[in-house]
């Protein structure tokens, strides 16, 4: 699996470069499929490969570890089966939305959470320039944070725990 998603994102980035502006175009059919075995969408590495090319982030090594858990979450808690529901983002906490004081930890959560189900609306997207900057404010990375929503069930106390863990 490591080796196929390293070669499927390599090869969205040359074909990103050459000009496309689409995720169904990202990658030849034949290899959206492959993607899809795992339970990755084109559109999270068609945001991916976009936001690389606009903003230097997230690297390679974000997107494989991202997609190893949500791989590993849509093979074994999903037994490869697609979410039976998209959420839409008028669905989602809205960004002022607080816990215990904390702006925008609803939402991340539940968009993590989202992202391990397969079931975030397109024009969502896990791992955004909001969801990096309010990590970053917290020394935390986007794979850490989404394993302690994998791991708590999405339990905010939790999840402000480890993020103020992260800045001592």
């Amino acid at each position: 699996m490591t080796n196929e998603l390293n070669h499927l994102h390599d090869k969205a980035v040359s074909i990103y470069r050459s000009g496309c502006r689409h995720p169904s175009q990202i990658l030849p059919a034949g290899d959206l499929d492959t993607l899809a075995k795992f339970g990755i969408s084109a559109q999270f590495l068609y945001d991916a490969v976009d936001d690389l090319a606009r903003y230097g982030v997230p690297d390679k090594s974000v997107f494989m570890d991202l997609s190893k858990m949500r791989a590993d979450y849509f093979q074994t808690s999903l037994q490869g089966h697609p979410p039976l529901y998209i959420v839409e983002e008028r669905e989602l906490p809205p960004k002022s939305a607080a816990f215990e004081g904390v702006s925008w930890l609803p939402r991340i959560i539940r968009k993590a959470q989202c992202f391990l189900e397969g079931s975030l609306c397109d024009d969502i997207m896990y791992g955004c320039a909001g969801d990096r900057s309010f990590l970053k404010k917290y020394n935390a990375t986007l794979p850490a944070f989404l394993a302690v929503v994998r791991d708590t069930h999405g339990d905010p106390a939790q999840a402000l725990s480890f993020l103020t863990d992260s800045i001592r």
